[in-house]
């Protein structure tokens, strides 16, 4: 067996040979002294495989012929792995029991291991250091009583006379999918990482004909009005997307009456960008997650992105090839959902930072397919929200960060903010850097790049080493 010690994400490629009778490998890839966990390859395929006191337990499972020589990737980012053997695709999250309260160290020791004349040809981990910065919520939980004790999520941020405002959701405490009375916070600074979140909102319930407001846009217009976008909700009903404007940052905001000034079709729809372009042929952009429940491709119903364009804010037209953006694959991280969050032009190429979603079943708990749709509710399946990275010239034709999940969950402990999911991104470019909020259990997080190294994908900037 050959170890090897690393600290963070990772990538691993490994070419391994095998003769003989029941060759097989195995690559421990994360887990401490009590809890390993590897990826096990044969002939038959190759499985996810927990084990902890003895016990073994598989995960996941990818059966289908295999036969050696394998190609070998493992890619950590946080709390999530993908894996491909030769062709073949899978992932996890949180597999050394995070549904139980064990999670992902950020220091591991990788094992190879091999039997049946099967060996190790080549092996090499990239350590990829992109966006894993260890800090504290930028923006937490507010005191009992608050107008965001329970939840502050980054909905949009524009920037007037060198200060930036925020508009966030703020939840109060409550059932309705984990809050309730959400309001629309604003935060203020002077360089994008100490903010001060002010003590009332600047829009509620008593602005808008429903019981939870869902922030996501803000805009200057030509006229220098300040205008929010967001998503209504009279709880389980959405009723569309509404605008208000205001004079100055911090309001007060006058919802518009003509609102909601577009209402769409699908069932749910409430994270989206609004961007204001001052294209030839419209002023505004906007990219949003719509519930499509039959997708193109026979996959299964989920968010897809939809394009609108407007020259007021108020009459918008819709992009005829919509769904313009849809996830990746049909069985990986993203596989279920996709939803687009935030829309930045560097040179010639859209960035989007998007939430990806699929679910699985930890042992002991019960499948999608043997519950009932309340079951599902209460999260007896893990479903495992993250931030991803896509690209596009036109905003139709998209290629994905190669190493998705780009924003992960560092999922290292149950002290951290950001311990299992991550959503809700924004991303802000200021002096070549980008500065990308996202929450984590339901706070406002910041993580930071050079723009050099996000746009260049074929490295994260970190060192290559050999192991064989």
């Amino acid at each position: 067996m050959i170890t090897r010690h690393i600290t963070g994400n990772y990538e691993l490629h490994a070419r391994i040979t095998g003769g003989g009778s029941l060759p097989s490998a195995g690559i421990r890839f994360s887990g401490d002294e009590q809890t390993g966990v590897a990826l096990d390859i044969d002939s038959h395929g190759f499985r996810v495989v927990r084990w902890t006191g003895g016990e073994r337990t598989v995960l996941k499972d990818y059966p289908g012929g295999c036969p050696p020589p394998w190609e070998v990737r493992v890619l950590k980012k946080g709390n999530f792995f993908r894996f491909r053997v030769n062709g073949n695709t899978g992932w996890i999250r949180g597999p050394s029991g995070e549904w139980a309260g064990m999670y992902d160290p950020w220091e591991n020791t990788l094992a190879l291991a091999g039997s049946g004349r099967c060996g190790f040809e080549s092996c090499t981990v990239t350590t990829l250091p992109w966006l894993d910065q260890r800090t504290k919520p930028v923006i937490a939980r507010g005191p009992a009583g608050s107008h965001y004790e329970k939840q502050i999520i980054p909905g949009a941020i524009i920037e007037i006379d060198g200060r930036h405002y925020m508009y966030c959701m703020a939840g109060m405490e409550g059932d309705q999918e984990g809050s309730s009375r959400r309001t629309i916070a604003v935060a203020e600074s002077a360089g994008l990482v100490n903010w001060r979140v002010h003590p009332v909102p600047v829009l509620s319930h008593r602005d808008a004909p429903g019981d939870n407001i869902y922030v996501n846009g803000a805009v200057v217009t030509p006229e220098g009005r300040i205008v929010i976008m967001y998503a209504v909700q009279q709880y389980p009903s959405w009723l569309g997307f509404m605008i208000a404007s205001a004079d100055a940052p911090m309001g007060p905001f006058t919802p518009h009456a003509e609102n909601p000034v577009y209402r769409h079709f699908n069932d749910a729809a409430h994270e989206f960008d609004l961007l204001r372009v001052d294209h030839p042929e419209y002023r505004y952009i906007m990219c949003y997650a719509g519930y499509t429940p039959q997708p193109s491709g026979g996959r299964p119903g989920g968010d897809r992105g939809y394009l609108l364009f407007s020259d007021n804010l108020v009459d918008w037209r819709e992009d005829a090839d919509n769904p313009v953006f849809g996830p990746e694959s049909t069985g990986d991280w993203d596989a279920v959902h996709v939803r687009p969050r935030s829309l930045n032009r560097i040179g010639d190429t859209w960035y989007l930072w998007y939430e990806g979603c699929n679910a699985w079943t930890p042992p002991g708990l019960t499948s999608r397919e043997q519950c009932s749709e309340r079951e599902r509710r209460s999260e007896r399946e893990q479903w495992c929200d993250s931030v991803g990275l896509a690209r596009s010239p036109d905003l139709k034709n998209w290629s994905y960060y190669p190493r998705n999940p780009a924003l992960p969950a560092l999922g290292i402990g149950a002290d951290r903010f950001d311990n299992t999911w991550t959503g809700w991104p924004r991303m802000v470019v200021k002096d070549d850097v980008g500065y990308v909020f996202y929450t984590g259990n339901a706070q406002v997080g910041l993580r930071t790049i050079p723009i050099r190294r996000l746009t260049d994908w074929e490295s994260e900037g970190g060192e290559t080493f050999r192991i064989i």
